[in-house]
């Protein structure tokens, strides 16, 4: 595991001479035991099969307050599978890749918060987790100096994002389009009337090491793209993210322009560079959802409609950094957005959500099932949980259904750095024994006879405070 960033390392260095009754220390461990099942990833065309294993993965946290201005915060994880899997965690990197046993630290920094005097106002600086609400543009663990102001009538928030490493031990590095990219991101969001958000947003991305010359050879894993990529973005919602939401009908509304331009590299039959081509961007992106609770029945049901332009110029992509699991769905568990056997990306595609929840005060479960197309049906589209492409000129991708049920157990409260200013709780702080079973069945896309992908995952996670 590479040696984590500098920053974060002097973040820590700054707590060694503090007299121990300066520190009040707060510190939980989240262990999870479980097993899980995969499909063929490539829908039975070449000969992959299904992988079935069992596995602990503990995630210990500490959050230091060494005075009211000043908080360290640490979290790592080590995961102990059975045997080879193909890890589901989503703050990772953007492909999903095959993995044994492995350590890694997910955060590591400082947080100063005495420059105003709002309880919801820090800067913070270190590999840590960033996110928005929807995180379709942030939801990883990068490395950042990101500043948050959170009021009661706005949120704002401004950072400079890069990704060093992925600090895990494994020898799992960066996918090579997220290698010597900078992100710079911005967010504005005011409440126009109580409980109704319209949010105006920003993100930068621009590569920075140049890439081989003309003739060069090239390795397999090389950097062949460069980007100087911008998205920006309004949205308007009321709480339609946010598990066990009081309101009755909540909506999400987004559009998304992004722009820019990308140098590729073209190489020859010897992998050398032959030469470089040069494409503008200018595609939309667009997610409208609404979820109804009827009176005080503890059930919701929702519909969304997900679209992002396709084909050469017109082909939307995501930053790179996003995450794309929220809690759509109303029950508490976060869910992946776009089938969770599949894991599409947004670009190209067009998705229509049916969905219901049943919310419980110590049982919840939810069911979504949802219809991807096409909106280029010659173009490609991206999808982390799937090896193999789409062929000829269908725009059927298919359909996807998922089932999650949880069943929670007495627990302490929240690790109090866990409940982050300006953003939504990162995790659920109740143990729970979790069900999530994922089926992708492929349509006219994919070649003829491709099979039925799933992934279904049991896991009981406890905390320990």
């Amino acid at each position: 595991m590479r040696t984590p960033l500098p920053a974060a390392i002097a973040s820590a260095l700054l707590l060694i001479g503090l007299p121990a009754s300066a520190l009040e220390i707060n510190s939980a461990l989240r262990t999870g035991i479980g097993g899980q099942a995969d499909g063929s990833r490539d829908l039975g065309q070449t000969g992959l099969s299904s992988n079935e294993i069992v596995y602990l993965n503990l995630s210990p946290r500490v959050s230091v307050e060494i005075n009211r201005e000043w908080t360290f915060y640490f979290r790592g994880r080590a995961f102990l599978p059975s045997g080879d899997v193909v890890d589901n965690d989503e703050t990772q990197s953007t492909l999903q890749r095959e993995t044994k046993s492995f350590v890694k630290l997910d955060e590591a920094w400082l947080r100063y918060s005495g420059f105003t005097s709002y309880p919801g106002e820090s800067i913070r600086i270190g590999h840590q987790f960033v996110r928005e609400n929807d995180r379709s543009w942030l939801g990883r663990d990068v490395d950042a100096i990101y500043w948050v102001i959170n009021t009661t009538r706005f949120t704002s928030s401004v950072g400079v994002l890069y990704q060093f490493s992925p600090y895990r031990s494994d020898g799992i590095e960066l996918p090579p389009e997220q290698r010597q990219r900078v992100y710079g991101h911005g967010n504005f969001a005011i409440d126009w009337i109580p409980e109704h958000q319209a949010g105006l947003r920003g993100l930068h991305a621009r590569d920075i090491g140049g890439l081989p010359g003309i003739n060069a050879e090239t390795s397999a894993d090389a950097k062949l793209e460069e980007v100087n990529l911008t998205w920006i973005g309004v949205y308007f919602n009321n709480g339609y993210l946010i598990a066990r939401n009081p309101n009755s009908v909540k909506y999400w509304a987004d559009v998304t322009y992004l722009f820019g331009d990308t140098l590729s590299a073209s190489l020859d039959a010897n992998r050398a560079v032959a030469g470089f081509r040069r494409q503008n961007i200018g595609a939309v992106a667009s997610t409208v959802g609404v979820r109804w609770r009827p009176g005080v029945l503890p059930i919701s049901v929702g519909a969304e409609y997900a679209y992002s332009g396709g084909g050469g110029a017109s082909q939307y992509r995501q930053s790179g950094i996003q995450g794309n699991s929220v809690q759509f769905t109303g029950a508490s568990a976060s869910t992946y957005r776009y089938n969770e056997a599949l894991r599409a990306q947004l670009g190209n595609l067009r998705i229509a959500t049916l969905y219901a929840s049943v919310n419980l005060p110590h049982d919840d479960f939810a069911i979504v099932m949802q219809k991807f197309s096409k909106d280029d049906r010659f173009a490609p589209i991206v999808t982390n949980n799937i090896s193999v492409g789409t062929v000829g000129g269908s725009s059927d991708i298919g359909y996807g259904i998922d089932l999650i049920a949880s069943h929670y157990l007495p627990t302490s409260g929240l690790l109090r750095s866990l409940d982050d200013s300006g953003g939504l709780a990162t995790e659920d702080p109740r143990s729970a024994v979790r069900l999530r079973a994922s089926l992708f069945n492929p349509g006219n896309a994919y070649s003829p006879g491709s099979d039925i992908n799933y992934r279904v995952i049991v896991e009981a996670t406890l905390w320990w405070f």
